[in-house]
């Protein structure tokens, strides 16, 4: 059985058992072993990941497998922070599947921070004959630790987003960084509005020098903000915080959109609100963002912004080949943002060519819960 590619989810326990024809406790051992031997991944609350390629070829492909290295095949570093969540290893497969059309060997590292244990990984890539680094994702609390780690690195490094003064290693250049999420957010307060919504809050994370963030404020307030209506929540993790912001938002039920800065926070708040007896689309409409696995599952199925994936992997890598020689290949950019239309906004069923004149920078996408789950299952 070939393996699955760097970063691929794996299946649930009882699929995997019922695939082997053996019990749930059989697959319970065997994945405890791979985890052990560094060569899969568990992240609570979101699945089972692929860490190590070369040593999972026992488990089921669900993903199209990498090739085998040639001689003098091109070689791409990757430091991969194991603390990652659901759109880091999103990012990370793009990365994979984008290095295999390429032709490319993509070595991977998983290192807990990017101090002196990053740095051990890029000398051995160096020695490993890897010409650039990749970065696929990073906190924004490891900024400056990253900036250290491009300073001394031995090879040159590719980031997935500017940091002052290493604004040349990010992939998508500076001055377009965040314009899909500028974008999104301003169109997105226009949609929900012409849904019916009265009002329109954004919810994020309490994390003020996300840069990301910072563009979807910055949309959010110079849409909202004149009316003296806009409702911002920005709430630190953990359920208490969050369960006293729905507290305070419940009074607006039946009016009130929200803007989510990503689908886990717009899951979350969704359970807030169900405590206290509040669904979405029929109480409140909400909208997340990055498109992740989970979002396609919940009660009801996540509206959500889909992020070109595909895109940040295939100019990650090509950034970075750039930056071997010596040159640039930064992404110019992207066009119109996908909002897939499943249940929580109420958008289901109402999309009409009125509707999408009003977001021309949203391209609407409505997909019923059965192919929403299909078209997950099917792209791994």
């Amino acid at each position: 059985m070939q393996s699955m590619p760097l970063g691929a989810r794996l299946p649930p326990e009882r699929v995997l058992a019922e695939s082997f024809d053996c019990s749930f406790l059989t697959v319970r051992r065997a994945l405890k072993a791979l985890v052990e031997d560094g060569s899969v991944v568990r992240k609570v609350g979101s699945g089972t990941y692929v860490a190590k390629v070369s040593q999972v070829a026992q488990v089921p492909r669900v993903a199209p497998a990498p090739v085998e290295p040639e001689r003098g095949q091109r070689k791409i570093g990757a430091l991969v922070y194991r603390q990652g969540d659901a759109y880091a290893y999103r990012i990370l497969q793009a990365l994979s599947e984008s290095a295999v059309t390429r032709g490319l060997n993509l070595r991977t590292a998983w290192v807990g921070g990017f101090g002196e244990e990053a740095l051990e990984e890029a000398r051995r890539m160096v020695v490993g004959g890897c010409e650039a680094l990749v970065l696929p994702w990073f906190p924004h609390k490891e900024a400056e630790a990253v900036r250290m780690f491009v300073a001394h690195a031995p090879l040159p490094v590719c980031l997935p987003e500017p940091i002052s003064g290493l604004e040349r290693n990010s992939f998508v250049a500076p001055g377009r960084f965040g314009d899909q999420t500028l974008r999104a957010t301003a169109s997105l307060c226009v949609y929900l509005e012409a849904l019916g919504c009265e009002r329109v809050a954004y919810l994020g994370p309490a994390v003020l020098d996300d840069p990301i963030l910072q563009k979807a404020l910055s949309a959010f307030v110079a849409h909202r903000g004149h009316r003296g209506d806009a409702l911002c929540g920005l709430v630190q993790p953990g359920a208490r915080e969050m369960d006293r912001l729905a507290e305070r938002w419940a009074e607006h039920h039946g009016g009130l959109g929200v803007v989510s800065y990503d689908d886990e926070h717009a899951l979350r708040f969704m359970t807030a609100m169900h405590k206290r007896g509040l669904t979405a689309p029929h109480d409140f409409r909400i909208v997340g963002f990055n498109d992740t696995e989970a979002s396609a599952f919940s009660d009801p199925p996540l509206s959500t912004v889909a992020q070109d994936f595909s895109g940040a992997g295939h100019w990650m890598i090509e950034h970075a080949l750039a930056l071997a020689v010596g040159e640039s290949a930064q992404s110019p950019g992207t066009g119109p943002t996908g909002l897939i239309v499943r249940e929580t906004c109420g958008g289901a069923g109402r999309i009409d060519d009125a509707l999408r004149a009003l977001v021309p920078d949203l391209q609407l996408i409505e997909v019923s819960p059965p192919a929403a789950a299909a078209e997950v299952r099917a792209t791994g």
